[in-house]
């Protein structure tokens, strides 16, 4: 259980580097290729795919599936970001596929 814990808290660790991924990127310029991210504090990696975006009322969102390898493994992701009120992408989904 402890293990499990501590990727849990590795993973959430990782949200704000993919986040600011999902939410910089051209989709234009996705393409097959997709996104690449990591983050030097975790030692994790990914490959963003599949972003989708679109409208919630107000708020601007974007879909996206995302790898992560790190020493603990491979998983992939689905997520959901949105840009807030106060003009800042926070993550609302992260969840493993």
């Amino acid at each position: 259980m402890l293990c499990l814990m501590r990727v849990e808290a590795q993973t959430a660790a990782d949200e704000p580097t993919i986040r600011n991924a999902v939410s910089s990127a051209d989709l234009n310029q996705v393409g097959k290729t997709g996104i690449s991210w990591a983050n030097p504090a975790t030692g994790a990696s990914g490959q963003i795919s599949a972003v989708s975006q679109y409208k919630e009322g107000d708020a601007l969102c974007r879909k996206f599936t995302t790898s992560r390898q790190s020493f603990d493994g491979v998983a992939l992701f689905n997520g959901e970001t949105c840009l807030d009120s106060s003009g800042d992408w926070k993550m609302v989904a992260f969840t493993p596929t």
